[in-house]
């Protein structure tokens, strides 16, 4: 019996899942033992055992004859049983009551998650109703400081104050932000944007809402009296003016740097991008791929050029008007052309190139290429010397698009060493053209062993090889330069150099904005190269164990020899509409066989060729009515020098390698 009991006793104690299974075996338990209890009072004083129990009353047989032993033993042992079986009792009645109570708390839960979501479906709605976006929504604490908080602009914001951020969800959930950016086909908003001085800001909001909870003692009459008297003497008071001066200009030092980005050092953000912009600042496909790079956990941080305030020196060089920061509430959607700035550009250094006036002024041209690519290589090198110290050890990628992939590939970062991970290069083909002044300014200028990527289009307007100002202001034999035989890519250039790691996406039909037609790929191809850098030029290898994206690239050329790893691949217009999410893509290829996504598969195919045929008869009006211009000849004249000009840490030792045919 005691053994039984003991077991009995384990049964209970243990948590097993299986509630149903275990009150059934206490149950068959307790009617044992009741039995056993009602048989040893009805033969208390027939013949017992030692343990007080006959064979017969046990139930057991083959156990050996044991001594009689006296009534009072028997007494004792019948107390005991009884005792431990209303202990059983009372255990039973309990587990009884917990699975009670169990199933009260799951009923519950169950009417408050019913309620819940009945109260989202109300509040998306109510939105609705008011004409608001879908992608209001979305889980994370709630802000301690919305978006719509009152901030204070600083009077002459700085190149550093200017700095636009792209902050993945992690960041945001990190600093207490409200989300005010989605990525294309989200149902809700986990990413933030705005400038550097917009986020100081709301960091100073909160930390004015903590501190305002806390009580705050003034000084006494006595301490007054006290501090007044220390006052008198002239060195006390000369040390508490340099104190209050060193303090001063420690909270200014702090305010122009990216010292609220510490605050992200255990955040886990995947990696962190410095993105330099186009011409016409950070918009269109510039934000883009900034938004879809800080989907992927990336923060990203890009300099702007054109928001410094127009009666500036800087911002008579270029300057546009900025959007205040968005709210939560705004249509930020995807394919809107811009959600930075509010006017044209101005100043003496902003462009919309046309071959025509670059050969009416070569000279006058190549120097304000120069200058601007100047101008930007200081703003990087700004940047970089001022980013947090974890993130320069952990390391950063470089990346820019049309004339920031340009500065991007003359810029010499030799002197970060192992802190540049990789750099892409979008929508600049790495030649000597007219955007490059020189032949060396056509060449990359950085390391050559970090990890490269070059995208460009084959209708690409600006550098392409079929018809782009680059290639007619090269055929001009009068006034233009460049390179005769460009191919309108940087594979030559790249091998020609060495480049030890090297990847170059050539996209079929892609003009001088790529997001228009490979929008998906550019997400696959900017998730393989920031996982693995490294192995960029074996995308064809990493991709062959699935077909869906084996078939996104064909291999043209391809180069491993001489520590040298390159590779060239073309990359065919998309099987599937390039505004769907990739989520989506996946879910209609399954149902690639029903009538109804073959319908909506044949609308989305023909909105996408009608927005590309209209980019290509706009960039080709362009383009012809450069060549039937009159061109005015005009001197060559030698470029001009620079402080910059012998701005090198060191000559490039360019490896000795085969020339590629």
């Amino acid at each position: 019996f005691h053994r039984n009991f003991v077991l009995a006793c384990r049964v209970i104690c243990r948590k097993s899942p299986q509630r149903a299974t275990m009150a059934d075996y206490m149950q068959s338990r307790l009617n044992m033992l009741e039995q056993e209890l009602e048989h040893m009072r009805d033969h208390g004083m027939a013949a017992t055992s030692s343990n007080g129990f006959t064979k017969q009353a046990m139930g057991m047989s083959g156990m050996p004859p044991v001594a009689p032993m006296p009534d009072a033993d028997h007494r004792q042992r019948l107390e005991r049983v009884e005792s431990q079986l209303s202990s059983l009792l009372l255990a039973s009645q309990g587990h009884q009551s917990l699975t009670t109570d169990h199933a009260k708390l799951t009923g519950s839960f169950n009417d408050l998650a019913k309620s819940h979501h009945e109260l989202l479906q109300k509040y998306t709605d109510l939105l609705t109703a008011k004409g608001a976006p879908a992608a209001q929504l979305g889980p994370g604490p709630s802000p301690q400081v919305t978006n719509e908080h009152t901030i204070q602009k600083p009077q002459v914001p700085t190149l550093m104050d200017n700095t636009l951020l792209f902050l993945p969800e992690r960041a945001v959930i990190e600093l207490g932000l409200e989300p005010n950016m989605d990525d294309k086909g989200d149902g809700y908003k986990e990413l933030w944007f705005g400038r550097l001085w917009e986020l100081q800001e709301l960091l100073k909001a909160q930390y004015e809402l903590r501190h305002g909870k806390v009580k705050h003692e003034t000084l006494s009459k006595q301490a007054q009296s006290e501090l007044a008297v220390k006052l008198e003497d002239p060195k006390k008071k000369a040390l508490l003016i340099r104190l209050q001066a060193r303090w001063k200009a420690t909270v200014y030092r702090l305010r122009c740097s990216f010292a609220v980005l510490r605050r992200l050092k255990f955040a886990n953000i995947r990696g962190t991008l410095v993105y330099a912009h186009g011409s016409g600042g950070c918009s269109w496909d510039n934000m883009r791929i900034c938004r879809m790079i800080s989907k992927m956990g990336f923060m990203v941080i890009a300099p702007d050029g054109f928001a410094y305030p127009k009666d500036t020196a800087m911002g008579k060089i270029r300057h546009k008007d900025c959007l205040p920061l968005h709210k939560k509430s705004d249509d930020v959607d995807y394919w809107t052309g811009d959600l930075i700035y509010s006017s044209g550009s101005s100043g003496t250094h902003t462009y919309s190139t046309k071959a025509k006036v670059v050969l009416e002024k070569p000279a006058d041209f190549r120097d304000l290429y120069e200058k601007c690519y100047q101008l930007r290589r200081s703003e990087l090198h700004f940047t970089i010397k001022s980013l947090p110290q974890f993130i320069k050890i952990k390391g950063f990628f470089l990346g820019g698009t049309s004339e920031g992939g340009m500065t991007i590939a003359r810029f010499d970062d030799q002197r970060y060493e192992e802190m540049v991970m990789g750099r892409f290069i979008n929508s600049f083909s790495i030649e000597y053209c007219y955007f490059t002044p020189t032949p060396e300014a056509g060449e990359l200028g950085g390391q050559i062993d970090v990890p490269t990527l070059n995208i460009i289009g084959t209708k690409d307007q600006y550098f392409g090889p079929e018809d782009s100002v680059a290639k007619i202001v090269a055929s001009d034999a009068e006034t233009g330069y460049g390179n005769a035989n460009l191919t309108g890519n940087g594979f030559k250039t790249l091998a020609r150099q060495g480049v030890e790691k090297a990847l170059v996406c050539v996209l079929e039909n892609g003009v001088h904005s790529p997001c228009n037609t490979h929008d998906n790929f550019l997400r696959q191809l900017f998730e393989t190269f920031f996982s693995r850098p490294g192995s960029i030029w074996e995308i064809d290898a990493i991709w062959a164990s699935d077909k869906t994206m084996s078939d996104l690239v064909q291999v043209q050329q391809q180069y491993a020899y001489h520590g040298m790893c390159l590779t060239q691949v073309f990359v065919p217009l998309p099987k599937f509409p390039n505004k769907w999410s990739l989520r989506k893509v996946e879910a209609v290829r399954g149902l690639a066989h029903s009538s109804a996504a073959k319908n909506e598969l044949a609308q989305a195919f023909r909105e996408d060729a009608e927005r590309q045929d209209a980019e290509l008869a706009e960039a080709k009006i362009m383009l012809d009515d450069t060549r039937m211009a009159v061109k005015d000849l005009a001197a060559k004249k030698e470029v001009k020098g620079s402080y910059y000009k012998a701005d090198k840490m060191t000559t490039k030792k360019v490896k000795k390698t085969d020339k590629p045919k």
